[in-house]
């Protein structure tokens, strides 16, 4: 079975920084706040990492909160955050693309922030999007976000080399599938090399267009809330449309 290399820099180079960051960012507090009113609904977060999002989203006075991961170190610190908290929050090991940890139309709010889908090999990203619609409630929220392709001047280029690289290794190309450049602020100077961690990366009409294809209506997209914030994500309000 081939190694997970994701889920493995999350396990180890990555672990300290993503279990101590803290606060929302103000793209995730704008759609959170607009779009979550009731604070009674069973909500979900997917890819929880340290749990930044769901603990903030309890101080905002929601009581049904629940948030799974697949790295297992990632929800033992949560677990033990949790009881230092004295937090009701339930945190399970899960997987994006199989979660039968959870029920057919069990949530009214869910959260798939964080990039958390573009850390999924493209086959499997259906799969994924399957579940989340799955365990959704009849008109449930969702609240996405994807590494935007075009916040990247360079991503053209580093596509066409790390593609090319991969056809002499004999290797899958995938034009929107991109090494990490960089690791824990520094520079990933083996980038290049075989067997290293990737994201995917979208268009904002190719990801509106998977979402609408997997029964997902959009309700807002965003990139930025002000002029000078970065556009390096593409931020998806939607609702379960069937």
């Amino acid at each position: 079975m081939q190694k997970n290399l994701n889920k493995t820099l999350y396990s180890e180079q990555l672990f300290k920084v993503w279990s101590e960051k803290k606060e929302l960012l103000p793209i995730e507090d704008y759609f959170i706040k607009k779009y979550f009113s009731n604070k009674k609904a069973k909500t979900l977060e997917a890819g929880t990492g340290g749990g930044r999002i769901i603990f903030e989203i309890e101080k905002l006075g929601f009581i049904n909160l629940e948030a799974f991961d697949y790295v297992e170190k990632m929800i033992s610190f949560c677990n033990n955050k949790k009881q230092h908290l004295k937090s009701s929050i339930k945190f399970k090991t899960a997987d994006a693309t199989y979660l039968n940890e959870y029920q057919t139309e069990e949530f009214e709010y869910l959260i798939y922030l964080q990039q958390v889908l573009c850390f999924i090999d493209k086959e499997k990203l259906p799969e994924a999007l399957k579940e989340a619609h799955r365990i959704g409630k009849e008109e449930s929220l969702y609240i996405f976000s994807f590494l935007n392709w075009d916040s990247k001047i360079y991503n053209p280029i580093l596509s066409v080399l790390v593609n090319f690289l991969r056809i002499l290794r004999i290797e899958k190309i995938n034009k929107y599938k991109l090494p990490w450049l960089n690791i824990n602020e520094k520079f990933n100077w083996r980038f290049l090399n075989k067997n290293q961690p990737n994201n995917l990366w979208f268009k904002e009409k190719h990801i509106l267009e998977i979402l609408k294809n997997n029964g997902f209506s959009i309700i807002e997209i965003k990139s930025k809330i002000n002029s000078s914030d970065k556009i390096g994500h593409i931020h998806i309000a939607c609702k379960k449309a069937n």
